[in-house]
Parts: structure tokens; sequence; C-alpha cells
């Protein structure tokens, strides 16, 4: 069949230059370089394209990766069937070129390409503004690149992929040198990228530092209250509008007992909904549920729709009054938004359980802390050691770290969120974190071990 094709082919181009294809050495590795870098021309157009509509919409990981792939295949294609269309083959001889020539280098490019922003935590919930997106995007399709050489370097030596093409006598697209100078640079910028977020998830804490708390006028501390802290030291979570950012929900009471879709936006000043979250720790948007008393803890996971609108599947089983925070960052800056929800019901609302130095996760593990009390605004570590049967387990990775804490301050629900300072090595996690007053704080550590989250509440007590 190729064999009509390109006789077909060769009516059409004969004032095109033919050169006979190497078959070895190392001609025949530039010339699958230069066939690669073709080829990742279209692909780098379609990968980015559909990562940013999928992105942009709000699309599943599952929807965005199919999008890609299959906007990679067709500019991919259509880079090389435009210059055979315009010598004037017929389209019906063009497809079935365009096919033998790219169909395994775009594949191969696809999978290495999409495997790695997949295998990146939180590259493919980071938003448009989000350097990490960016940054795992080149990378990825550099790396792409490079492993495709060697496929089409097979390929052309057995007269197939770039060979059929080359048969024809008809070369166009984009400039080989301008490519690879364009994917050098790619993967230098990626590679940085990476490199730089390795490292903030290995030392950093939440929002840029040990836990700082994010600045905030409380709302809904009066001054006596401020002064009774013996300080107005600025909080997050406290108020439902905070830096222009305002959480807006449907929902002010929820069913008790029974699976509810929780539905909220976040708008700016002008009402608008807010869609570009950047990923911390691996999610967009993180939302904690605990009722009042600090019992009833739950972390999840809400998706948003193309409208801004996040929702999150939830049951409740206590009556009672909820604070529920909406947990995010945005152009660099971490923002803490939250709101009451009622449950309706005879309320058993619970005391504060004295400091101790260990807790069950009511599923087999045992966490121990050092605790002992800590003084208020200043830097302290926190050091957990997760056991099972009385064996140390080291945790598993989770949202891009080996734990993930939450403190909330008694009384008003002031609210931390924190990171671990470095790997957990036999069961040990530790935490640095800077309480800003004192009191008691609930924390709740959770932890993966055996693909399950494990979760283990204390109270920690903070002095002057």
């Amino acid at each position: 069949m190729y064999h009509a094709l390109l006789v077909e082919a060769a009516t059409h181009t004969s004032k095109h230059e033919h050169h006979d294809m190497p078959t070895s050495g190392r001609a025949l590795t530039g010339v699958a370089i230069s066939a690669t870098l073709h080829c990742l021309t279209g692909c780098a157009i379609g990968e980015i394209l559909g990562m940013f509509i999928g992105t942009a919409l709000g699309f599943s990981n599952g929807a965005t990766v199919v999008l890609s792939v299959a906007l990679a295949f067709f500019f991919g294609y259509a880079l090389t069937s435009m210059p055979l269309l315009r010598a004037g083959l017929a389209l019906s001889a063009v497809v079935p070129i365009a096919f033998a020539s790219d169909t395994l280098s775009i594949a191969t490019m696809e999978i290495v390409d999409n495997a790695i922003i997949l295998a990146v935590p939180g590259a493919m919930d980071a938003g448009l503004g989000s350097v990490l997106f960016w940054g795992s995007l080149a990378f990825a399709l550099a790396i792409a690149g490079a492993v495709a050489v060697p496929v089409n370097r097979w390929l052309i030596a057995r007269g197939k992929g770039h060979a059929v093409v080359h048969e024809t006598g008809i070369h166009g697209g984009p400039s080989p040198r301008v490519v690879g100078a364009v994917a050098a640079v790619a993967f230098v910028f990626g590679s940085s990228v990476l490199i730089a977020e390795a490292a903030t998830n290995h030392g950093g804490g939440h929002g840029g530092g040990h836990g700082g708390m994010a600045t905030e006028t409380d709302h809904g501390a009066s001054a006596a209250g401020q002064a009774e802290h013996g300080t107005a030291a600025a909080v997050r979570g406290l108020a439902v509008t905070s830096n222009g950012l305002t959480l807006s929900t449907p929902h002010e009471e929820l069913p008790r007992g029974r699976a509810t879709e929780l539905r909220f936006r976040v708008l700016d000043e002008s009402g608008a909904a807010v869609r570009d979250f950047e990923v911390e720790h691996a999610k967009r948007l993180h939302l904690i549920v605990v009722r009042r008393d600090m019992t009833g803890f739950q972390h999840l996971h809400p998706t948003m729709a193309p409208d801004g609108t996040w929702s999150a599947t939830l049951t409740i089983p206590e009556a009672g009054s909820y604070r529920a925070f909406a947990d995010f960052k945005r152009f660099g800056r971490n923002e803490t938004l939250a709101t009451d929800l009622a449950v309706d019901g005879t309320v058993d609302i619970k005391a504060l359980p004295a400091p101790a130095p260990s807790a069950s996760t009511g599923d087999g593990y045992e966490v121990r802390v050092e605790n002992h009390p800590i003084p208020a605004g200043k830097e302290a570590e926190l050091h957990f050691t997760a056991t099972r049967d009385g064996k140390p387990v080291t945790a598993d990775p989770y949202l891009g770290a080996r734990g993930h804490l939450v403190a909330l301050r008694q009384g008003d629900l002031a609210y931390l969120h924190v990171h671990p300072l470095d790997q957990a090595t036999a069961g040990a996690i530790t935490f640095a974190t800077d309480f800003p007053t004192a009191g008691n704080y609930r924390l709740f550590l959770q932890f993966k071990h055996r693909g399950q989250v494990h979760t283990a509440a204390f109270t920690q007590e903070v002095v002057r």
C-alpha cells in the first residue's frame, strides 16, 4: 500500500531533492532526533492546549488526560500532513502516511509525558497560574521527547516511521534547531521547578514557613477576648470573608446521619466565583469540617465544577454546630475561610480531653507525642510516633508528605495547618509550628499506612 502512495507522492514532488535515508551511525541518530523534534512540536501544542482547557474548565484528571492525548495526536498528525497536502497529495494518500510516520512516536511521548505529570504530586490539580503546572508540563514533554528518540531511530532503520514521509521527498514543519533549543530551555525550567518544589515539601510547613498563620482580622473575637488571649495576633479561619474573598454556600443546615452533597463557592470582591486556585499539599482546596466542641473531625477534598462551584459528599452522624474551613492557596498566599453549619437534634457536648501522651486512631494504630506545654509565639516541634501491635510503622506518602496536621484553638476555633519538616523514619513524624497565643489546642494528626488514612487527636497545652 505504501509503495502505491509513495509513487503517487513522487508524481507531485519532482522538484523536491531526495536523499537516501541513513540506516546506521550518527547520521541515523541525527535524523531520528530531527523526526522526534518535529513530532514533539505537535505533541506539545496538543498537550498544552488540552491541559489548558481541562484545567480552566475544571475537568477531572482523567478527562484532562484524555483530551490532551487526543489533541496531541491531532496536532502531531496535522504537522506531518500539511506539507504533503500543500504539495498536492490527496487526503486519502496523506492520512495513511501520517499514521505510519507518527503513531508510535506520539504514543511513546504521550505515555511518558502523562505518566510523569501524574507522578508529580499536585501537578494535575495545579491551576494555570501555578509555576508547578507549567514546570511539570515542560519537564514531562522534554523527557518524553528524549525517550522517543531511540524509538524513532529503531523505526527509521527499518524503513518505518519517519522514513515513510522521507521517501515522499516532501519536507516541512518547524525548524529542528529552534524546537531543540525550546526543548532544552523547557527541560532546564521544568527541572528547576521540580527541584525547588521537592526542596519546599521536604523542609517547609504550610504557607511558606513552619506553620505561621496568615494575616486576617478576627471578626469573631471581641477586644476583650483578644486581651484575654494576651494578644491581637492575626490568625486564620475566623471569618467567612477575608482579604477580599468570601466563602459562599447555600447550606445553613445539614441533615443528620445521611450522606449530603455540600456545595460552596469562593467569591472575589466583584462577586464572581474564583477558579484560579494553586496546588497546596497536592490539592487545590482542602475542606475541614469539625463540631464546635472539636469532635467529628473530617478532612475532605472537594471537586470543582467549571463554574467554580466546589462539592463534597459528607455524612455527619451527630447533631450540633459545625465549623467548615475552606483552606486554599491563591497568588502565593494561603487563605482559610470558614462558615458555620447546623445539624438538628439533641446535642451531646463533649468536654475537651486533657493533654495525654498517646491516642488511638480507633483502627488498630497507637500514636504517641512528646506532650509537654509549649510556649506561645515561639517555633516549636511536635514529634509523633505511630505504632501497630507495638511495632513502629513508617507512614506512606500522603498529600505530598508523610503526615498532615490541623490544629484548632479551643473557643474560637482559630485554625492552623502544617506539614512535617522531614521524611518519617521508624514511625516518627515531626512538625514545626508556631502557636500564636496561650490556651488549649486540639491537634488532628493524619497519616497513611497500607493504603488507608488514619486519624489521631491530641490536646496540646500552650502557655504564655
